[in-house]
């Protein structure tokens, strides 16, 4: 874990944030990733900067950077949920399963109600982990917070063909 950054010029950061976030919208990924660097340069307690670096490096398939930002962002905000839970994901895209296994439990110790982290913990332990009695309950978990779930029926099935 990184330390807790130093804050600094926050309006100026806002504004690269902003060209950031026109960038990514219009997907020119590579602007907006050296935007929100430039952000994160300008004020490094700015969460909201390496957030963002965080999801743009995410989708620009740069996961060591993607990674390097969400450290830094929980830094910042340990009990963020969102940055949390894309951190786990971004182990999870890099091969790290057991780290991302264990970033979605600190996520749900928190925030315990989070149906997208039972079912990617669900899917981690079932697919990756193998830890089938783990995944029955986050499986069951996720049909308790969110029946109509769009995974719910698929859930269903396998919770049949994997009794516990």
């Amino acid at each position: 874990s990184p330390a807790i950054p130093q804050a600094g010029d926050r309006p100026a950061a806002e504004r690269s944030l902003v060209v950031g976030q026109q960038a990514q919208k219009i997907g020119r990924l590579s602007e907006a990733i050296q935007a929100y660097r430039r952000a994160g340069q300008l004020d490094g307690s700015y969460f909201e900067a390496h957030y963002r670096l965080g999801l743009a490096a995410f989708e620009a398939r740069s996961f060591r950077l993607a990674l390097a930002a969400w450290e830094t962002a929980l830094a910042l905000r340990p009990d963020s949920a969102d940055a949390r839970y894309n951190f786990a994901l971004t182990l999870k895209a890099s091969n790290y399963p057991n780290d991302a296994a264990n970033e979605l439990e600190k996520m749900l110790t928190l925030h315990p109600d989070e149906a997208r982290g039972h079912l990617t913990l669900g899917n981690l332990y079932a697919e990756q982990l193998r830890d089938l009695p783990r995944a029955r309950r986050h499986y069951s978990r996720v049909l308790q917070l969110d029946p109509r779930n769009p995974q719910a029926q698929a859930i269903r099935y396998w919770l049949v063909a994997n009794p516990g």
